[in-house]
């Protein structure tokens, strides 16, 4: 296990988020009955509750584990998209960064839920790729502004902010700035050129052909990401079976740490978060992934897209010790 001193160094860290921000809202309620007119559930609202999503869910962990965070992305012009802003800015995040583009909603998720049960959930977006302006937007922040930030995280949706003309600047990126890239399955195609990547079981599977059940698979499969990808080393997030970490000469596995599983809704999230936060801090790639790995096990036991704070995560590592 790590030094309780490295969460201390997350403080003040400034770390930039490029990638699909978005509105998570939750209809809470109760059923009692089902409806005459269809033979599904009458769910009886009680209230509605709003949350950063996506990108911005990774923006909120920052924050809650004391770092600095800059969202780099799109919104539209919207309500949605000034209730997000709101949202940000109630944590202290920026949100001039954020490019408004009325063409196009804000990605909202909409789920209904009832005696902590998911019923449905209503998803408005655009998955269409971001204009050539708004792009060269985000690129031109990206290149003029990287070596202010400690770190780069990369939240991949699949909404249309990440593009192939993205991984085009990355490789000299990376050269001054470390960039962790949480992929989505759709865009394997266009990814290069990042510190590390931290795919699921299903994403490995989609990447390079190999579904890393046992720790055999896992090393087999972090060796062919680095090499097809030019990572410096992968993270493969395995569920109930932990994480793997890959390098060109190391691996480890790291058991999971949770100890009641709620909703695994933005846990990638944390885990994107953590480690870039363990990492810039000094620790090395296994160091991180062991932070990473106890945050983890504590936001899948919260309903909900939630965020670890920095007291629970030195808490949890108190009762791991």
């Amino acid at each position: 296990m790590f030094n309780p001193r490295l969460l201390e160094s997350f403080v003040g860290k400034k770390i930039l988020v490029i990638g699909d921000f978005m509105l998570d809202e939750y209809i809470e309620g109760k059923v009692e009955r089902i409806s005459p007119e269809a033979p599904v559930p009458v769910v009886e609202a009680k209230g509605i509750d709003i949350r950063p999503g996506g990108a911005a869910n990774v923006v909120a962990n920052l924050v809650s584990l004391g770092a600095f965070a800059v969202p780099l992305g799109v919104v539209g012009g919207d309500e949605d998209g000034r209730k997000l802003k709101e949202e940000l800015k109630k944590v202290g995040v920026p949100t001039e960064t954020l490019i408004e583009d009325p063409s196009r909603p804000t990605t909202k998720k909409t789920r209904i839920i009832a005696s902590s049960q998911q019923l449905l959930r209503v998803d408005w977006e655009c998955r269409e790729e971001v204009t050539k302006e708004v792009e060269n937007k985000i690129l031109s922040f990206l290149l003029n502004n990287y070596e202010e930030f400690d770190g780069i995280v990369i939240s991949d949706y699949g909404k249309g902010v990440v593009t192939r003309n993205l991984f085009k600047v990355t490789g000299k990126v990376k050269e001054k700035t470390p960039i962790f890239l949480d992929p989505k399955e759709k865009n394997f195609k266009v990814y290069k050129n990042v510190t590390t990547m931290t795919p699921n079981i299903k994403e490995t599977f989609q990447a390079v052909g190999i579904r890393p059940e046992t720790n055999e698979e896992a090393e087999t499969a972090g060796k062919k990401l680095i090499e097809e990808f030019q990572l410096d080393f992968a993270v493969i997030t395995r569920s109930e079976k932990g994480m793997s970490v890959i390098t060109k000469s190391r691996v480890k596995h790291i058991p999971t740490r949770a100890k009641q599983v709620y909703d695994v809704t933005g846990a990638g999230d944390t885990v994107i978060s953590t480690f870039a936060l363990a990492f810039v801090s000094g620790a090395d790639p296994f160091t991180a992934a062991e932070v990473a790995n106890l945050a983890a096990g504590i936001v899948v036991g919260k309903v909900g897209t939630a965020t670890v704070t920095l007291n629970e995560l030195k808490e949890a590592l108190k009762s791991a010790l």
